[in-house]
């Protein structure tokens, strides 16, 4: 390998590291937290007590979450970066609600990447219900962003009237909420162990 080569791999190979390093803390502070939770009830909680047991500052912890409720959720797939270019790169002329249902999978691939925490997660909001409500909030939030994707990549494509926008938005809209159905009556067990991809799938089934 030459040396400009070199020089050019190093800074790839260190922010891929950092990004490691990113992903290895944000999990410690939410397993922490869950734990914490668990152990000493969520009013009792602090951020001073995740912080501590993830091994962290108070300051890091709200690097990674905004509260305690939100490093409890863990909210995995909701990271703009890799869903926006999911979407970049989904099949030409491809209607919103397949696009819709690769970004819910691969969030669904994400929330249950660990069994033992998801089951935490799920078993917590069952607990607490208010944080059922804040769980899909989370989601709703970074929906907006996923819908405008969607129609900035139709647009790429086509120019397009406001009633086609109007459909567009209305699709995919529709679609993230039989994501969110199929999370609710997942965590509330209405399928019993059935997995929560099967779940969805019979959500976007009913469109």
């Amino acid at each position: 390998m030459t040396a400009a080569a070199a020089i050019d791999v190093a800074p790839e190979a260190d922010c891929g590291l950092r990004e490691r390093k990113k992903r290895e803390t944000r999990k410690s502070i939410h397993r922490s937290a869950l734990e914490l939770a668990f152990e000493a009830g969520l009013e009792a909680l602090t951020v001073d007590a995740i912080a501590e047991r993830a091994g962290v500052s108070a300051r890091t912890f709200f690097n990674y979450y905004p509260a305690k409720d939100d490093a409890i959720l863990g909210a995995d797939g909701t990271d703009p970066e890799p869903l926006l270019t999911l979407i970049a790169g989904r099949p030409a002329g491809e209607a919103p609600r397949e696009t819709v249902l690769a970004v819910a999978h691969y969030r669904v691939a994400a929330l249950v990447a660990d069994p033992q925490l998801w089951a935490m997660r799920r078993e917590l909001t069952l607990r607490e219900p208010g944080l059922g409500l804040r769980f899909l909030g989370i989601y709703a939030r970074a929906d907006r962003a996923l819908v405008e994707a969607i129609l900035e990549r139709q647009r790429a494509e086509r120019a397009l009237t406001p009633d086609e926008a109007l459909g567009i938005a209305v699709e995919a809209y529709a679609a993230l909420g039989a994501f969110r159905a199929a999370i609710r009556l997942h965590i509330d067990g209405a399928y019993g162990d059935l997995p929560l991809a099967e779940v969805l799938d019979r959500a976007f089934a009913r469109l």
